[in-house]
């Protein structure tokens, strides 16, 4: 695990960089529409990718400066949500968010083309981030996330570029971890940096790092990428000082090769096909690798080993979540054993959450698994999220339960009936399209009020934008037909 010398830590103190601070912001290259929509069904805007090197904490919680993307969907006269998109495992430091040509940000892309602001931190050890990265750590992850969004509003506050006070926060795999580690933070932690989650979907996590996890890694059946294993328990290693050397963790037969991944000498895509090599050939299964002591502590789940308590600080599951949260999953997959979907959805509704559910893929793998999850994902936060023109009164959304809108769809110079608005009040409304070009505008008053629609509305979706006297406001999506 890296140690910063004594000079980067006055560097820090001397120029009063504080954390969550943008050191550089570089644009790089414009995914276009057009072009997305050959992988993304309904591409909407252009979508502009920065790179943001940014002030953060490590996994000791020593200052650091790590790296992320910002995707940005190219239309100024909107205000979009925020979205936090955490990542997957990485085979090697570079392929991270921040990179050009990376795969995984087609699925960022997914997101912002949709009319979300998307934040995607690299993680601490990967990107500019020196080090070794602290794999499925919570804590880092979470910090890493949080500080990428603190960073991100502070230098698009400079850039005059709008968005609203909604975020979405997602990720897949280790993504999926740290998304619930990040979620989690923000709702236990909460602090004048004005971060509220609106709504999460955690993707084909390893939430259950102390059980369903642990269990994983005792199978007597051939790991897919054993390489992951060992490197969760190197990981913790270097954050909480379990042992004083490989040898008293792993066999001899196979700690040259770990001390190799260790040191960065290779990195997790050479170091899971070795390994999976040399296990083959010793005619040997993951559980093998670990020295009898540790081995007998994992079988027993020995509570006062400082290994078991390293796994139970990184299970993610232990909390209720307050706003709407999605668990989706696959049945057949076999990097992520799906029962930590299942468990985290049990904990988390008898710890009293009201707002989880569980949605799965049915029988696909890890890899198949992905498309219908983030598929999913954006249908669920599409029921949330909210889009509003730049020129906008401030103020928040905000949820009217009797308000009806009908008919819906509606012609163009159709009448539309709305329903549900308090008795006596006045009320402004907007209709926009999904350019956020305003169409039609006007006043509203009493419980049942009666708008007539332009005769020159296009057919499509449109947003009708109720505001109410103190600012905040309702919104409804309308269908011209």
């Amino acid at each position: 695990m890296k140690h910063l010398s004594t000079l980067l830590v006055l560097l820090f103190v001397c120029t009063c960089v504080r954390a969550q601070t943008a050191l550089s912001v570089t644009q790089q290259n414009t995914d276009l529409a057009i072009n997305l929509a050959f992988v993304v069904p309904g591409a909407e805007y252009d979508v502009v990718n920065y790179k943001v090197v940014y002030t953060t904490i490590d996994a000791r919680g020593q200052p650091d400066t790590a790296s992320g993307l910002l995707a940005i969907p190219l239309n100024r006269d909107l205000q979009f949500p925020l979205a936090a998109y955490m990542h997957g495992t990485v085979s090697n430091r570079e392929a991270v968010p921040s990179r050009e040509g990376v795969l995984e940000r087609r699925l960022i892309a997914a997101f912002a083309t949709n009319g979300y602001i998307v934040a995607a931190p690299d993680y601490i050890g990967l990107g500019d981030s020196e080090g070794f990265h602290p794999y499925v750590h919570a804590d880092s992850e979470a910090s890493s996330g949080r500080d990428l969004l603190l960073a991100a509003k502070g230098w698009m506050d400079e850039q005059g570029i709008a968005y609203n006070d909604q975020l979405f926060i997602t990720g897949y795999s280790q993504g999926g971890h740290a998304a619930q580690a990040l979620h989690r933070d923000i709702q236990e932690n909460p602090s004048s940096d004005s971060l509220s989650v609106t709504a999460g979907a955690h993707l084909s996590g390893p939430y259950s790092i102390s059980d369903v996890m642990r269990r994983a890694s005792l199978s007597e059946t051939r790991a897919t990428l054993p390489g992951y294993i060992v490197y969760t328990y190197i990981s913790y290693d270097t954050v909480y000082n379990l042992y004083d050397s490989l040898e008293q963790v792993f066999v001899p037969a196979y700690t040259d090769l770990i001390d190799s991944f260790e040191r960065q000498v290779i990195n997790l895509g050479d170091f899971n096909v070795r390994l999976d090599t040399l296990l083959q050939r010793r005619g040997e299964v993951v559980a093998d690798i670990f020295q009898d002591s540790i081995r007998q502590q994992l079988e027993t789940n020995d509570t006062s080993s400082q290994v078991i308590q390293a796994l139970r600080r990184n299970d993610t599951y232990r909390w209720a979540p307050d706003a709407p949260t999605l668990l989706f999953y696959c049945t057949m997959d076999e990097q992520v054993p799906f029962e930590n979907a299942l468990l985290a959805d049990s904990v988390m509704t008898r710890l009293g959450s009201t707002t989880v559910q569980t949605m799965t893929g049915g029988a696909l793998t890890h890899g198949e698994c992905v498309v219908p999850a983030v598929q999913a994902t954006l249908g669920f936060f599409d029921q949330f999220a909210v889009t509003q023109p730049t020129t906008a009164t401030r103020g928040v959304p905000i949820t009217v339960s009797d308000l009806s809108v009908s008919p819906n769809p509606v012609s163009a110079g159709g009448e539309l009936l709305v329903t549900g608005l308090t008795p006596g009040m006045n009320y402004r409304f907007a209709v926009t399209d999904l350019n956020g070009r305003l169409v039609q505008q006007g006043q509203l008053s009493g419980q049942q009020s009666r708008v007539r629609l332009s005769d020159g509305l296009s057919r499509g979706l449109h947003l009708l934008r109720i505001v109410h006297s103190n600012g905040d406001f309702t919104v409804s999506k309308l269908v011209v037909q």
